[in-house]
């Protein structure tokens, strides 16, 4: 009966050590007997698992099982190895983490066994989850977990960083760094004043975030290096140029000086502070802040200087030396200046005017005017009113220059204080309905109104411009005066009624109106071209604005043509007709001038042929203004050789030369000679003209174009143009041939006896060349002949 009791109880014991699975390891795969084997897992799930088929044998692919997360080890015997393949980012602040624990618990379903270098870690099951919970130590650095002394994780704390610059308090000398994850944050501090090395004990919040460290060092200032470590490693090195800095001068100072606070920041000192005022040694008191000091400040009367903008700077344990601010007694100063319209009264604001006694302002070159004060705000003379400690009202002097004001004041003793000066702008006012007159020329013209200045009181051009706009005349500069009035120097220009725009800073502040004289027209001239000049006054410049009109005593007009225009002359073109005689006026724009004249032109000889052959022939005579000559009434000779007239006309005369007879043959000259026109009609002038070159009519040289053969008589014929008998001389190898004869209807043959004829006879003729010379009166023609 023992027996059979001892039987049961074995069978009990391996019934529990081993699970219903038929699975065994063998040759390293985990074989089964069953191709569906049963498995309960640590939820207490029992599932049935398909096997794989190799060979016609079963086995479990335990690492491609989809509940291994779940799965026990299969018996005593069969052990899995624990995995696990991830973990969440762990924090430095540690905390509970859910993970996935493949393989957890063994053949009894007890979890196995994980543990860090440090501590065995607990472990629960969230079964809504199937993921397995435990808890981390706050910490840094690497992270490992084990399982029966084999690792199955390595990890890391998340890295500890810095986010923003450290944020030093000095008045409490806390250094505060913010970041994440800055467990085991420390640092060094180094100065220059410090032998060994500082290494505060930092105080870390619960979020990790932010760590701060309380040295005293960090109450006085130095120049510092701090050196960051994170979890044991060096992060980031910072400097802090810690220095004094000086900000600004707490309330008022006023004439007596005294005790003064600053406020700045690193202003606590470990010994002593000093510090200066403009070129004075001041004292300083020592504090326990560092974003104040107390420093004592003279009276302006021991100071000596003037109390504007006075530099000041504090040293720290005679080290440290501030920046510099400056500070200024309680003084009047000026800090704006507005005009009320273009009226003289002005608005002065600024600081501290309560004390003012009196003003300054500039109203000319080297000239000051005071200005004193009133006792009513109505100002209707040059004045000042304080309507409070910051506005005074002021009426200023109309011939004021824009420059500087000053303001005056007694330091309640015998001692005045003048504040700096201000500069401030002022806006001329033009004097309305101010008319001027002008020449064409342009002119100096002196506009009137009030603050009537063109420069400041430093010489600077006041931005002042004066045109008409569209109509553009300009002003081409602008003199200063008195301040009652500046001097426009008027361009060249015409017409009547301009209206001239006066701008300030390009904003139209007034006008005035400026009419140029009429045009006047004197004497007369004729010009060679047949063009004729007027002189005058006021003539403009401007030809296509100019109308020239020819008034006829019948009261019949016709324009001429301006060709050119000055201002004291012009020029123009005589319109085609057949009257010299007429009166003239001139406009130009909108002005007439007077009516000149009556004038009578006198013909005038412009350009002829200048040669006249001595065969005679038409010869034109070119000009103007041939009016009263007629056909009938005229005579033209060329020295005493007549022309007979065929044609005249305004500007043209036709005669027709009479051949060179011998009666007349003293007259046909090569020389130069007067050409003269006459004409028999009363009150009809002879007119003597030369050519445009300066010189005379002349007769046409003569010229040779061939030659007979000489005969046997000695005679030889010379063929030719302009053969005249006057002084008439013909060379033939140097020898004179005698006894010319020409052709006196052509004027273009001539023969005559060769005087060298039997020495001549030796030469070949076919190859010989003769030298022909033909002089008449002085103009001769030489020519190689082959005969």
């Amino acid at each position: 009966m023992k027996v059979i009791y001892i039987y049961l109880l074995l069978l009990l014991v391996c019934k529990f050590l081993f699970v219903r699975s038929s699975c065994s390891l063998k040759v390293g795969k985990i074989e089964c007997t069953n191709e569906f084997e049963t498995f309960l897992l640590y939820n207490e799930t029992n599932v049935n698992v398909k096997m794989d088929t190799v060979g016609g044998k079963y086995y479990f692919n335990a690492l491609e099982y989809p509940y291994k997360n779940l799965l026990c080890d299969l018996n005593i015997l069969f052990k899995f190895t624990p995995e696990i393949p991830s973990f969440p980012n762990i924090p430095t602040t540690g905390g509970e983490f859910e993970f996935t624990f493949n393989f957890p618990c063994d053949y009894r379903r007890i979890l196995k066994e994980i543990q860090t270098e440090k501590t065995v870690l607990s472990l629960s099951f969230d079964t809504s989850k199937n993921q397995f919970v435990t808890y981390l130590d706050p910490g840094c650095g690497p992270f490992n977990i084990s399982s029966e002394r084999i690792q199955i994780l390595s990890t890391t704390y998340e890295t500890g960083a810095i986010s923003n610059v450290p944020i030093l308090d000095d008045d409490k000398g806390i250094l505060t760094f913010q970041g994440s994850n800055l467990y085991n944050t420390s640092i060094k501090i180094y100065s220059n004043n410090i032998v060994k090395d500082t290494n505060p004990i930092g105080a870390l919040d619960a979020s990790h975030s932010s760590v701060t460290f309380s040295a005293e060092e960090f109450l006085t200032p130095n120049n510092w290096t701090i050196e960051v470590s994170i979890c044991g490693s060096f992060y980031k090195s910072y400097s802090y140029p810690y220095l004094p800095v000086l900000i600004k001068m707490v309330g008022v100072l006023n004439d007596n000086g005294g005790n003064m606070v600053f406020t700045g920041d690193h202003l606590r000192p470990k010994h002593n502070v000093t510090g200066t005022f403009g070129n004075k040694t001041i004292e300083c008191l020592t504090t326990n802040s560092s974003k104040s000091i107390t420093c004592t400040i003279p009276s302006r009367k021991n100071y000596g200087f003037l109390g504007y903008d006075i530099p000041v700077t504090i040293t720290i344990d005679g080290e440290y030396k501030s920046n510099t601010i400056k500070i200024s007694y309680d003084l009047p100063l000026i800090q704006s200046v507005s005009q009320r319209g273009n009226s003289q009264i002005f608005d002065v604001t600024g600081v501290y005017f309560s004390g003012v006694k009196n003003m300054t302002v500039i109203t000319g070159k080297n000239m000051k005017t005071d200005i004193i004060q009133k006792k009513t705000a109505t100002l209707e003379e040059p004045g000042f009113f304080i309507k409070n400690n910051y506005t005074i009202f002021i009426f200023l002097p109309n011939n004021t220059q824009p420059g500087f004001m000053n303001l005056v004041v007694g330091d309640g003793g015998s001692e005045t204080f003048t504040s700096p000066r201000y500069n401030f702008k002022i806006t001329p006012t033009i004097t309305a309905g101010q008319t001027f007159n002008s020449t064409t020329s342009g002119n100096d013209l002196e506009i009137k109104g009030i603050f009537m200045r063109t420069v400041d009181s430093d010489g600077r051009d006041v931005p002042l411009t004066v045109n008409s706009g569209s109509g553009g005349l300009v002003c081409n500069s602008l003199k200063d005066g008195d301040g009652l009035l500046f001097t426009c120097v008027l361009g060249p220009g015409f017409g009547s009624s301009h209206t001239m725009n006066v701008y300030y800073n390009l904003i139209p502040i007034g006008s005035f109106t400026v009419s140029y004289n009429p045009p006047y027209l004197g004497t007369s001239e004729q010009e060679k071209d047949g063009t004729i000049k007027m002189n005058g006054k006021d003539l403009g410049e401007s030809v296509k604005d100019s109308i020239m009109t020819v008034v006829y005593s019948d009261g019949n007009t016709v324009n001429g043509t301006v060709i050119k225009s000055s201002h004291t002359s012009l020029i123009f073109r005589y319109p085609i007709g057949n009257r010299n005689t007429a009166s003239y006026i001139f406009q130009l724009g909108d002005q007439k001038s007077n009516k000149a004249g009556p004038f009578t032109l006198k013909p005038i000889i412009e350009n002829t042929d200048p040669a006249v052959p001595c065969g005679g022939g038409v010869v034109t005579i070119n000009g103007h203004y041939f009016f009263n000559y007629t056909k009938d009434t005229t005579t033209i000779t060329i020295g005493k050789v007549p022309c007979n007239i065929s044609s005249i006309s305004e500007t043209t005369i036709e005669c027709v030369i009479v051949p060179n007879l011998r009666s007349l043959s003293p007259y046909y000259t090569s020389g130069t000679k007067p050409l003269v026109i006459s004409s028999s009609n009363p009150g009809t002038e002879k007119v003597y003209q030369l050519t445009p070159a300066g010189l005379n009519y002349k007769f046409a040289p003569p010229t040779i174009t061939n030659t007979s053969a000489i005969d046997q008589t000695a005679l030889i014929t010379i063929y030719g143009t302009s053969f005249g008998d006057a002084n008439l001389e013909i060379l033939i190898n140097d020898k004179p041939c005698t006894q010319p004869e020409i052709n006196i209807h052509t004027y273009s043959s001539l023969t005559c006896n060769v005087t060298n004829y039997d020495e001549m006879k030796i030469y070949n003729y076919s190859n010989t060349k003769f030298n022909i010379i033909i002089s008449v009166d002085g103009q001769y023609f030489i020519a190689d002949i082959f005969q």
